[in-house]
């Protein structure tokens, strides 16, 4: 799936903030206007630092894993995990 303003989730280098709630990982690239989900625990071969999370049984997935949707993105600061946060849980309470 390609979507203009979305960078890939395994391509480039750019910074990203990542929450991985109920089984999905939430991503936001910095400069993106999506943010990608994917589906599981989605660390894609890269250090990742996780304030807190409480994850399911499966497995963590180090390879690309496919895109299941993307959620719109504010153009606020990519960094802003509130907004992310926020984001996700209008996103679940869409499901």
């Amino acid at each position: 799936m390609t979507i203009r303003g979305l960078t890939h989730p395994y391509a480039g280098a750019t910074a990203c903030s990542r929450m991985f709630v109920n089984g999905f990982t939430f991503r936001w690239v910095k400069g993106d206007r999506y943010v990608a989900v994917m589906r599981g625990t989605c660390v894609d071969q890269r250090r990742v630092y996780i304030f807190s999370d409480h994850f399911n049984d499966g497995p963590v997935f180090e390879t690309p894993q496919p895109l299941i949707d993307a959620i719109p993105a504010p153009h606020t600061e990519w960094a802003d995990d509130s907004t992310l946060r926020q984001l996700i849980q209008q996103w679940l309470a869409k499901r």
